[in-house]
């Protein structure tokens, strides 16, 4: 996403990144947390895990404010740590179940989509979702 070079127009757009797009989703009451873990290096598949924290995961918590989502980022020391360390997307449930998928090798999309499945959640209408504009921001 290319932003515009002007101060409010990119603030604008970096707003609507967060409101809209394809992490613009409600998840059902029974999920009560979301935890992904991954390496704090990119490499050896970790860059999927990293875009959908950085892409997706703003979306999701923007649309499901009360749901508690955690971030954490393993440091590995040596290039055999490095290969064992596990990117996985973990869902706790109501109930105290938990469903975790191993996002290693994936695509921030497909991530996205694993997290869909395993909640049954539902995306939220582009009539729903704020879009803010330059006549919106001068209101204030």
């Amino acid at each position: 996403m290319s932003l515009p070079s002007a101060r409010i127009p990119r603030q604008l757009a970096r707003l609507n990144a967060i409101a809209r797009g394809p992490g613009a989703i409600k998840l059902p009451a029974n999920v009560k947390a979301i935890n992904l873990s991954f390496k704090f290096q990119n490499k050896d598949g970790h860059m999927g895990p990293r875009k959908f924290w950085q892409k997706n995961l703003p979306q999701v918590q923007f649309h499901n404010p009360a749901m508690p989502i955690s971030v954490s980022r393993k440091f590995a020391v040596t290039p055999e740590e490095a290969g064992k360390v596990p990117a996985v997307l973990s869902i706790t449930f109501a109930d105290g179940s938990e469903k975790s998928v191993n996002v290693k090798h994936k695509h921030s999309d497909e991530i996205l989509e694993d997290l869909i499945r395993l909640t049954e959640a539902t995306p939220v209408p582009i009539e729903e979702q704020p879009l803010l504009t330059r006549q919106s921001a001068d209101v204030y």
